[in-house]
């Protein structure tokens, strides 16, 4: 049986005024150019089932955001994890506590599955191990490699990414790798001219805004 898209926005229009018409299947890495950080907070509201669309469907897995009951839309966004460009930080959490928020807000994972996992993903991000430090106290390359520590926790179906990583793209490549290879899909966003043309970065498609349309390279309209 065919899988169904791990995203899918169908002749939609956001709250914005933007189109967007665009399919993420199993395995895709898609890179996206918003135009500005307002068209992509947008977007990837829209992805999560937190902004309705004004015209047309945006599904994951197949199932509509809009017809979802809270808790099956609270498990759907356990399955996604979500790098932001600012963070987005609980100031008077820890950072490890920050990373764990969502894995048990969204799951009924054990804690100490979950920061065993976590704890393994931030070797390969870099860190010794998870930071403890208030969000105000960490670097912000400490700060960033924390975010996609979050953001990769979980095996997610779907990671959305905010932005450029830390330091380099080998770590960030690689834990796409592994979301890819068990037919997970990753939605890219860069506002950066240099990694939207990076050779490194294994995209399926990339997507860039005309307009108030969100357009495929390649696309003569």
């Amino acid at each position: 049986m065919d899988q169904p898209p791990v995203l899918r926005f169908a002749s939609t229009v956001l709250t914005d005024g933007l189109s967007v018409d665009l399919t993420l299947g199993p395995g895709e890495l898609i890179l996206i150019d918003p135009g500005d950080e307002e068209h992509e907070r947008t977007i990837a509201d829209a992805a999560c089932g937190l902004a309705p669309p004004l015209q047309g469907t945006v599904s994951m897995l197949g199932r509509d955001w809009l017809k979802q009951q809270p808790d099956h839309a609270n498990a759907l966004r356990g399955r996604i994890g979500h790098s932001f460009r600012r963070g987005s930080w609980v100031p008077y959490l820890s950072l490890i506590d920050n990373i764990l928020l969502p894995q048990l807000h969204h799951t009924t994972r054990p804690y100490a599955e979950i920061r065993d996992e976590a704890n393994r993903l931030s070797a390969g991000f870099g860190l010794p191990g998870l930071p403890t430090v208030l969000p105000g106290q960490a670097t912000a390359s400490d700060l960033v490699r924390a975010d996609l520590i979050r953001a990769f926790t979980g095996s997610p179906i779907l990671v959305i990414l905010e932005g450029p990583p830390a330091d380099g793209i080998g770590p960030l490549v690689g834990a796409i790798r592994a979301v890819r290879d068990r037919d997970g899909a990753v939605l890219w966003f860069t506002l950066d001219p240099a990694l939207w043309y990076e050779p490194a970065i294994p995209a399926t498609r990339r997507y860039r805004l005309r307009g108030d349309t969100l357009v495929a390279e390649g696309d003569p309209r």
